[in-house]
This record gives structure tokens, C-alpha cells and sequence, in this order.
């Protein structure tokens, strides 16, 4: 049966055919390529959490879960804290990019050498704390005169230094040695107040053993701390492709904490579901989300933008620091600190 084609018409027709497998052919050699070469463009970079994950460290595991560090072109790897996890010394070291701690812990380290640049700050008011039954009366800090306070052993020169501090005469107060996770002494009244506690954690847990408490942030008497500060080392710092990094982590986290002060119970449920800890409870984890949203913005932050540091809080710190012996001098925080970063993020005023 004849096709219809000339000779000349099907010897065309096969090389059209051949031209095009070659041109798909390419195409997807291409694509291929072209997938190879955006997995490489990614930047790897490595941050050191203050503490095991929950919501407190949810900017980081939310922009890493949701792809956000990965549309900035990093590729993050979030190293949980825990015990024996030195951030200071991580960083000091170089085994890490960032790391996220308390000033008392950065200024320990630079007293002893470090080279440290501070670029932000989760919170802005501390969430350290004195946890107290509200039976026993104590409505503020002077009131615990003749009253009994459960010391946790690190804590002890922190306790002096806010005596020291509001005026309280530690005759007048009995003291007493406490384990690091004890809270079943202030649970069944052994002790009216617990030092050092964290303003949403312990708190909650006395209240669901039935034991109603009044807690007091040492920020409010003359102890304040931007605790999870994010710091580099100095020489990462003053490579400018690397600050360029730390401009895309910090606008990715803070994508990713946006979303948490639209739904704090959602970002708690997103962490205890997520696996990141065990035995986190989602009750606790959504009272700690709702709590210390109120600890990370204040007039400063509506003034400056969302994570700024604060060089004020940050001298009085170091002032703190040197009197309760954390630091054996007395540590200038101005050049450690640099809103460089935060000005190129430009982040929301909050």
C-alpha cells in the first residue's frame, strides 16, 4: 500500500524525527543538570541550639521543616542542646556556624579570650525566674524576708546578687539547697519560693499538681538578660559572604517565628507532634507558646524591630556578670554586639 510519501518527502520526515529525539534529548540532560547544579548552589551552614527543642527554639525547626532556610539557598543542619552541649565552646572551636545561648555564657567566653558577634536575640525580657506559692504571701521581691527559699546549687551567686540587689538582707531569708529539677519541695510546702526557675515551665507544672504560684522574672528587679542570643564567631563575622548567610538564616527564622505569633498553640502542637523531643506535653508546650511570646516583644522591639539587641540590657548583663563571678572583668558588650544583620533583615516592628 502506497504511504503517500515521496522518497525524498520520508528520507525528510526521518531526519525531522531524528532532530527532534535529539533536541528532547537535550532538554532533559539539561534539566537534569540544571536540578544538579540548584542542590549544589546551597549554602550549608550549621546552628547549635540553647536547649533541647521545643517552642523556644521553634523559628529554627519550623524554617527548616517548612523549607524556608532552603528557599533562602542554605541548606541547615539544627544541632539539639542538651547536656554537655557547650554552644561557646562550639563556636569558639568552629564546629558550629551559630550558636544560640545566654549572655552570661558569651561573656564567660569572651572574658576567657573568645571573639564573639552577637547579631540577635529571642527575648528581650528574661525568663529566669523566682517561683512562689501565692499562699505564702509574697507579692513582690522584698517580701520574702523571713520567708523560705529553695536554692538550686548553680544559682546561688545569682540569688546573692539579687538580695544584693533589691535590698533584701539574706539574714532574713532561710535557704536551702535544692536539686536542678526539684520542684516537689514548693509542691508540697517544704519551701515558699524556688530560684532559679523558667517563667513558663516549672510555674506550670507546680500549678497542675494543684499548687497555685506568683512568678517573678528577674528582669523586673535589675537582672535583666536577652537570653537565646544568636552569636558567630568574630572571624565568621568579618567574611562578608558569610555575613550575607547570616542575613538569609535570620529572615528565614524569622519567616518561620511570624508564624508562631499568629498561632502559638499550633506551634506548639507542631513541635510536641514533630518528634524533635520526647516526652513533651502538649498542654505545657502551649501554656510555655502563649507565655513567652510576651517575654520576645516589648515597646523596645515595637521601636527597633523583632529580635534586636539591645545594648543597654546587654551592659547591664555584663555588670551582673562580673558581681556574681561569671566573669572575672568587667566586659564591654558594645563591640560584641552588631544590628548589622537585623538592619538588612529588617524585621517587623513588634
Amino acid at each position: 500500500m502506497s504511504t503517500g510519501l515521496s522518497p525524498t518527502d520520508a528520507t525528510q520526515r526521518r531526519k525531522l524525527r531524528v532532530r527532534l529525539a535529539a533536541v528532547a534529548f537535550a532538554a532533559t540532560a539539561l534539566a537534569g543538570l540544571a536540578g544538579s547544579a540548584g542542590a549544589e548552589e546551597l549554602t550549608k551552614l550549621s546552628v547549635v541550639l540553647g536547649y533541647v527543642p521545643n517552642v523556644e527554639s521553634f523559628g529554627a525547626e519550623y524554617a527548616l521543616k517548612q523549607g524556608y532556610f532552603k528557599d533562602e539557598g542554605l541548606d541547615v543542619t539544627v544541632i539539639p542542646a542538651g547536656q554537655g552541649v557547650d554552644q561557646v565552646q562550639m563556636v569558639s572551636a568552629g564546629t558550629v556556624d551559630i550558636g544560640i545561648s545566654n549572655p552570661e555564657q558569651i561573656l564567660a567566653g569572651v572574658a576567657q579570650g573568645a571573639k564573639f558577634k552577637v547579631f540577635a536575640s529571642e527575648f528581650q525580657k528574661t525568663p529566669m525566674a523566682m517561683t512562689c506559692r501565692k499562699d505564702s504571701g509574697i507579692e513582690k521581691a522584698s517580701d520574702i524576708a523571713g520567708k523560705r527559699v529553695g536554692v538550686k546549687t548553680p544559682a546561688k551567686p545569682f540569688f546573692d546578687l539579687f538580695m544584693s540587689k533589691n535590698n533584701i538582707d539574706p539574714a532574713s531569708v532561710t535557704t536551702t539547697s535544692i536539686g536542678p529539677n526539684d520542684i516537689s519541695v514548693l509542691i508540697s510546702g517544704q519551701i515558699d519560693c524556688e530560684v532559679t526557675t523558667f517563667a513558663f515551665n516549672e510555674p506550670r507544672l507546680i500549678e497542675a499538681a494543684g499548687v497555685p504560684v506568683n512568678v517573678f522574672s528577674f528582669g523586673d528587679y535589675g537582672l535583666n538578660s536577652q537570653v537565646d542570643s544568636y552569636f558567630v564567631s568574630d572571624a565568621f563575622f568579618a567574611d562578608p559572604a558569610k555575613k550575607e548567610l547570616l542575613v538569609k538564616y535570620l529572615r528565614a527564622e524569622q519567616k518561620a517565628w511570624m508564624e508562631f505569633f499568629k498561632d502559638p498553640a499550633g506551634a506548639a502542637k507542631f513541635m510536641v507532634e514533630g518528634g524533635f523531643t520526647d516526652g513533651l506535653d502538649l498542654d505545657q508546650q502551649t501554656y510555655q507558646a502563649e507565655k513567652q511570646a510576651l517575654y520576645m516583644k516589648d515597646a523596645f522591639t515595637a521601636e527597633k524591630g523583632f529580635m534586636w539587641v539591645n545594648l543597654d540590657t546587654w551592659k547591664e548583663t555584663a555588670q551582673n556578670a562580673l558581681a556574681s563571678k561569671v566573669t572575672d572583668r568587667l566586659i564591654d558588650p558594645t563591640d560584641l554586639l552588631s544590628t548589622e544583620i537585623l538592619e538588612k533583615v529588617a524585621p517587623p516592628k513588634m
